[in-house]
């Protein structure tokens, strides 16, 4: 049996023969990866548009290219066809010299299947998002990371989704913990929005695009290379925390496969390109005649983008389809790339950031108190260095400007974090701290991730005593300190309403959700399981989250209480005669049953207490006519109350559930709907 894979999982609805599976301890790591992954704008031009409109059905290449995010190296576009054997890639790529970025041929590798093997090659995330300028035009003024309305809605398509998808006999276990882990990978990223307290959704790469078939070459290239260099001068209210000099431009050339003279055309221009302009080219055979007739492929939504396209898809489903031949093409060029271009630059300029910035701060005489002292009453360039890097935007806001000193920084430990560097990121989120004291929303996004990169993987071994002292108090200040920024923002604009709706509220709400997620994917789940569940209370309590949304966290809460397992029964349930796998596949298992009647495991679980807040979110379902919701919830709790006549008694709340729910499919078996208003109930949500 094929093992399942990172995007199977995320979109299990799609892949229900794989309901059964497990899902593996580390897919929180994954998932937060993936949010976090550099990011690449594909500008292109109106008659490229045009031309992959009339030959592959999209309205632009940007949304071509966007279903080839997430894990590279696993090519989940191509997995459903992988016994096809096409090869991937021009046969051309031979000709071309050593000097030219062209795609590799061949067989496709082999997956790597991104959940159960970690390697820096194969498991490389990346996301796509539009030009740089419609990104910066369509920017947020109220510094949102995402809009709770949204969330809901999102809940609510999928739900019906699901409703239309599944039944009363369908896996259910493995789909739920999907959905959960879908609805918290929306609400850690917005691949649209361009904070200005961190970078993680800004622009790496910016790949320009032209159309050889129809003529566009040096002349083009050139024209859109300038308007991009100089989008800080040509575009209004251009963000003051955006530097283009730290995106590198690539030239995606894209041309005719069956044309011999289109490929020397696309070889002579990537050289001059190179020679003239300084910009590396890459080619891609984005047409050819026998993709028309070759193995085609449905291609799937990306799992990383934007909670606006992930509604726009929902509500407007649509089957686009693609030759093998050209996704493992595309997928060619993308490692191309990501190993060859994108991470090599990402690494020099984190050396240069180090050199100049990283490491004269570490030196024996910065943040000396005598020193300061001394400097005070000399001079104060103290004072004209943090004129100079601040600058207000067009609404008067203040914000580092993106040549300073502690946005660089910030940059250096954002961009170790997308390279799986984690060690230089806390180190440089540790050293950045002590210098935003007076900027409350830069700290709080610093301490949130200086802890994230803690769990993710900055210590090799993270202790009790670690949790303890160290990485929980870092995640209580950071949320201490948004909630104090969102009081003041509500002070400051003089709304009455509560400071419970600031924007900020949105970014300690992911700070949460991250800091439960990460505590669950820690090997000791019994003792850090208590701090997630206090995490996700607090969410309950504060974040002013949709019904639909909370009743997803009375669910994980149920969840956790399941995963909190004393580790000597997993060393008792582990012992026998197994592989090493076998045993980490044990491990991963949070669900598996255990021998209750040995006393040794009594007080050792929590599944009654799971059981409990399953009934509750049943209860919760079902006030939101979720009635397959509510089924699946009180299955999961049969087990933990099976022969307990207390709980099973007419006038408690299991009791009253279960007849609501027999009456509810009573009457759907005997009242058939007319034909207009099964339309409506089918009908997408739009709220």
């Amino acid at each position: 049996m094929v093992k399942l894979s990172y995007e199977n999982y995320m979109n299990l609805l799609l892949h229900l023969d794989h309901g059964d599976d497990r899902v593996p301890a580390d897919i929180a790591k994954r998932i937060v990866s993936n949010a976090i992954s550099p990011v690449i704008c594909v500008t292109s031009t109106p008659e490229l548009d045009r031309h992959i409109q009339e030959t592959h059905h999209l309205d632009s290449l940007y949304m071509l290219l966007r279903f080839f995010g997430d894990c590279v190296g696993d090519r989940d576009q191509a997995h459903e066809c992988t016994s096809a054997g096409s090869p991937s890639g021009d046969d051309r790529a031979e000709k071309s010299s050593s000097s030219t970025l062209a795609v590799a041929s061949g067989p496709s590798r082999k997956r790597s299947n991104s959940l159960f093997q970690r390697d820096a090659t194969q498991s490389q995330y990346i996301r796509f998002t539009r030009p740089l300028r419609d990104l910066v035009e369509s920017a947020d003024t109220n510094d949102m990371l995402f809009d709770y309305h949204t969330l809901e809605s999102f809940l609510q398509n999928i739900l019906l989704l699901i409703e239309k998808s599944t039944n009363d006999k369908t896996p259910h276990k493995l789909l739920k913990k999907s959905l959960y882990h879908r609805f918290f990978s929306l609400a850690i990223s917005s691949t649209a929005y361009l904070s200005p307290y961190e970078t993680f959704n800004h622009p790496v790469v910016s790949l320009i695009a032209l159309d050889i078939p129809i003529g566009q070459g040096y002349e083009e290239a050139r024209d859109l290379l300038t308007k991009f260099k100089n989008l800080n001068h040509t575009t209004k209210n251009f963000p003051v925390f955006l530097n283009t000099n730290d995106v590198l431009p690539v030239f995606l050339l894209c041309y005719n496969g069956d044309s011999e003279e289109q490929y020397e055309i696309c070889q002579s221009l990537t050289k001059k390109l190179k020679k003239q302009l300084f910009v590396e080219g890459i080619l891609l055979p984005l047409w050819k005649d026998n993709y028309k007739t070759a193995t085609q492929v449905i291609l799937h939504q990306p799992i990383m983008t934007s909670l606006d396209e992930v509604l726009y898809f929902l509500r407007e489903p649509s089957r686009i389809e693609l030759s093998l031949e050209l996704i493992n093409s595309i997928y060619d060029v993308l490692e191309i790339l990501i190993n060859g271009l994108m991470i090599p630059f990402m690494q020099r300029k984190i050396s240069f950031w180090e050199e100049t910035i990283l490491q004269p701060r570490r030196s024996l005489f910065h943040g000396s108190k005598f020193l300061k002292r001394f400097m005070s009453k000399t001079t104060s360039g103290t004072n004209i260095h943090q004129q100079a890097s601040i600058a207000k935007d067009a609404n008067g806001k203040e914000y580092f400007v993106s040549s300073s000193a502690e946005f660089l920084m910030r940059k250096l430990a954002d961009w170790s974090m997308m390279l799986s560097d984690y060690k230089t990121a806390y180190s440089t989120y540790d050293s950045l701290s002590h210098d935003l004291e007076h900027y409350p929303k830069y700290l709080a996004s610093c301490l949130e991730w200086c802890s994230v990169s803690v769990l993710m993987g900055a210590q090799n071994i993270v202790t009790a005593k670690m949790l303890k002292t160290d990485i929980d108090p870092l995640i209580q200040r950071a949320v201490e300190t948004y909630e104090n920024c969102a009081l003041y923002d509500t002070q400051l604009s003089g709304s009455k309403k509560s400071n419970s709706m600031a924007p900020v509220r949105s970014y300690e709400t992911r700070c949460m959700f991250l800091a439960s997620e990460l505590f669950l994917s820690l090997s000791d789940t019994w003792t850090s399981t208590p701090y997630a569940l206090r995490n996700l209370e607090t969410i309950l309590a504060e974040c002013r989250l949709g019904p639909c949304s909370q009743i997803m966290i009375w669910e994980r809460l149920s969840n956790c209480y399941q995963q909190r397992i004393d580790p000597r029964i997993r060393h008792k349930v582990n012992d026998g005669a197994m592989s090493n796998e076998e045993k980490v596949e044990n491990e991963d298992d949070s669900e598996k049953e255990h021998t209750h009647a040995d006393i040794v495991t009594r007080g050792l679980t929590r599944m009654r207490k799971a059981a409990f807040f399953q009934l509750i979110a049943a209860n919760k379902w079902a006030e939101q006519k979720q009635w397959r919701q509510a089924s699946w919830c009180l299955k999961d709790t049969e087990d933990a109350y099976a022969g307990i006549e207390f709980v099973n008694r007419k006038d408690l709340a299991l009791a009253k559930l279960k007849e609501t729910l027999k009456n509810v499919e009573i009457d759907s078996r005997t009242i058939v709907p007319p034909k207009d208003q099964v339309h409506v109930e089918e009908k997408v949500i739009t709220d």
